[in-house]
């Protein structure tokens, strides 16, 4: 009876063991998730209270890009659905104290309309971008939706050739079955076009990049707009144009407030 209690109590503190590294392993993920969350709540806060700074656009000083410039190329920000430039507040901020130059946000609509027009709206101001700055190529940062209007433009639009590097933030470039939701949309052809295996997306992928452009895609897999972080990784031909970075805590609005995403961004950049 004795050497059976042994077996007993060894079994019970085995089955304890267990149950305690189960129940921190629990734990540790609930408050990685916690904070992860309340991070990305903040970002989203922060967002919606400098929305109100960027519906208007503000007036750009655009000069001929210096070649002594840490950034090589003229940087044009472009937002995602629903949003505008002030979507890039902090960014644009960290890339001045940098000190450098020509660096431009835009406004376009993004509730309404097809992405082939507004690959058209960005086609206008890479345009005016190029003419004052006296650049043969601009490197883009676009967030979302924005990441793939800009790889439209550069790929299959009049854009061929005029985008050296286009870094994407938290963009479904394989397509996001999410996008569903946005099929209730009056006049928007987003709902499908950005569907997981679409037409549109299918055409994109399959179009090689002109030769010298480059797409850099980050993402996470706390970004609630894909199912598969999977889904953030860009992809095509030539394939050495493309690359792709992941990270896992950090949310979809948090990507524009990262200082890992922007040394990133920078690090490219300047490359």
């Amino acid at each position: 009876m004795g050497l059976r209690t042994d077996v007993i109590s060894e079994d019970e503190e085995c089955v304890k063991s267990k149950y305690s590294l189960v129940t921190q392993e629990y734990l540790y993920k609930v408050k990685r998730y916690t904070h992860n969350l309340t991070r990305e709540v903040v970002a989203n806060l922060v967002a919606l209270n400098v929305y109100p700074l960027g519906l208007f656009q503000p007036k750009q000083n655009a000069y001929p890009h210096p070649s002594f410039a840490e950034n090589k190329y003229p940087v044009l920000l472009v937002h995602g659905i629903i949003h505008n430039h002030s979507a890039f507040r902090q960014l644009e901020k960290k890339f001045f104290h940098l000190g450098w130059h020509n660096i431009f946000t835009m406004n376009y609509r993004t509730a309404t309309g097809s992405i082939h027009r507004m690959a058209g709206d960005l086609s206008k101001v890479v345009d005016d971008i190029l003419q004052k700055t006296n650049a043969t190529q601009i490197d883009i940062v676009a967030h979302s939706l924005g990441g793939l209007v800009a790889r439209k433009f550069m790929s299959v639009g009049e854009g061929r050739g005029k985008i050296r590097k286009l870094i994407t933030l938290g963009t479904p470039h394989q397509g996001t079955c999410k996008s569903k939701v946005l099929r209730w949309v009056p006049g928007s052809s987003l709902g499908e076009d950005l569907n997981h295996q679409s037409y549109f997306i299918r055409n994109l992928i399959s179009t090689p990049l002109p030769k010298g452009s480059e797409i850099i895609s980050i993402g996470s897999e706390f970004d609630w707009t894909s199912e598969e972080k999977e889904n953030f990784f860009a992809t095509g031909t030539p394939t050495q144009a493309f690359s792709n970075i992941s990270y896992e805590d950090i949310g979809h609005t948090g990507l524009l407030f990262s200082e890992a995403v922007f040394n990133d961004i920078a690090y490219s950049l300047t490359r």
